[in-house]
């Protein structure tokens, strides 16, 4: 049984650089069986078809994404439902590269994909509707495929992002700007889940909603700049990270920092601790 399962380990790891190089089409089940050391009857002997071993591939990665990222927390705004896609993808290729193979492999063939996928985004559908509850059925699903766009497109065409933004094509700049985009696209949508016009999807245009009080107000504006401050030390903490691996030592990054961020606060920072 342990010796099946290390078999079963090794395969998977095999053909996920397998598949993200080559695609479904492209990809050999000799390459495979060599790269993980054993006879390439096990494959079909395990997983039945090199189509079944790539749905296992894509089931395993998706699995890691979801750890990572959380996908079906309801209680995160929509540039924190973002970022986590657009960290993940920026620092786990694989997923982008293995969905895109499939689409080239498969086109829109849904017959293929597997039971486990499908209730997948049969609840990333449900997560949707209960994180931003817009009245429109199908709305909320809409808006989460449009962010999820969002986070990936620039990963996955990376050679589209550098020939047109040159040498503007940094990751931070670019991460800030899709989540203040996000920020203020969001606008559109209310507490209620109005749509672009402010009035409910499908619904007649309800009364007045009466004006906020200046304490509500003030409330608002500090939950915003809380909101702000975090995403701040965010992308701070990225940028750190990013300039140290590229040789500048923590303590120059202290000095760089000092009178804002504490160099106790810049080392948690650099360790992924804060």
């Amino acid at each position: 049984m342990g010796k099946s399962r290390d078999t079963r380990r090794a395969l998977l790891s095999a053909a996920r650089a397998e598949f993200a190089a080559h695609g479904l089409a492209g990809s050999r089940v000799d390459r495979i069986a060599e790269r993980a050391g054993v006879n390439k009857e096990r494959i079909y002997a395990l997983f039945g078809s090199k189509d079944r071993l790539f749905d296992e591939v894509l089931r395993e990665v998706t699995q890691e994404f979801i750890a990572v990222v959380n996908p079906h927390a309801t209680d995160t705004t929509a540039s924190e439902y973002v970022d986590r896609h657009y960290v993940f993808h920026r620092d786990h290729p694989d997923l982008i590269r293995l969905l895109m193979w499939e689409a080239l492999d498969r086109g829109g063939d849904l017959a293929k994909v597997d039971s486990w996928r499908r209730d997948y985004y049969a609840e990333k559908r449900q997560t949707a509707d209960e994180r931003f509850g817009l009245s429109d059925e199908g709305e909320a699903a809409r808006l989460a495929l449009a962010l999820c766009g969002l986070a990936a497109w620039s990963h996955a065409m990376p050679q589209l992002r550098f020939l047109l933004l040159g040498e503007h094509s940094d990751d931070e700049a670019y991460k800030r700007l899709v989540l203040d985009f996000i920020d203020h696209a969001m606008g559109m949508f209310d507490d209620e889940g109005s749509g672009r016009d402010g009035t409910s999807a499908g619904a007649e245009v309800e009364a007045e909603v009466p004006p906020k009080s200046a304490v509500d107000e003030a409330l608002d504006e500090l939950a915003k700049a809380q909101e702000a401050e975090r995403r701040a030390r965010d992308r701070l903490a990225d940028a750190l990270r990013a300039e140290n691996s590229r040789g500048e030592s923590a303590n120059s990054l202290a000095k760089r920092a000092k009178g804002l961020v504490s160099r106790p606060v810049v080392l948690r920072m650099l360790a992924g601790e804060d």
